[in-house]
């Protein structure tokens, strides 16, 4: 199904795990880190990631877009999220092997893996979520 931005700017806000926020100006919603605003005088719709920068929001490339419109809100962003726990999980793995092969600190391997165990319990909830939507 294809859904345009204010389809899926309702969606988001009618999602009970998304936050609503109400701001001077624009209403926006965030779930799990993936921002949505709406602008009140344009009524134009924007997507942002904070996946791409760590300390603010950037807005999605088109492609992104056309992954929404795709896919609706709540899928788009667990996959996203979870496509972003894979890249984490393989940082570690290599982190990891860096850490074996060099000085071998028992300190920095257990924090890898249990770095590790708590990505992977959330890549596993969010698996789960994704199942139960479907």
């Amino acid at each position: 199904m294809k859904y345009n931005l204010d389809e899926i700017f309702d969606e988001a806000c009618s999602d009970y795990a998304s936050v609503h926020l109400i701001g001077d100006g624009y209403e926006s919603c965030i779930y799990l880190g993936v921002k949505i605003i709406r602008d009140d005088e344009t009524g134009s719709v924007k997507i942002f990631d904070p996946q791409k920068s760590t300390n603010y929001y950037v807005e999605i490339d088109p492609e992104g877009y056309m992954f929404f419109q795709e896919q609706g809100w709540r899928k788009a962003v667990i996959q996203m999220t979870l496509s972003k726990y894979k890249s984490k999980l393989d940082r570690i793995k290599d982190s990891i092997a860096r850490e074996i092969n060099s000085s071998n600190s028992q300190k920095r391997l257990k924090f890898f893996k249990e770095t590790r165990e708590q990505i992977l319990k959330k890549y596993f909830k969010l698996t789960q979520k994704l199942k139960s939507d479907d």
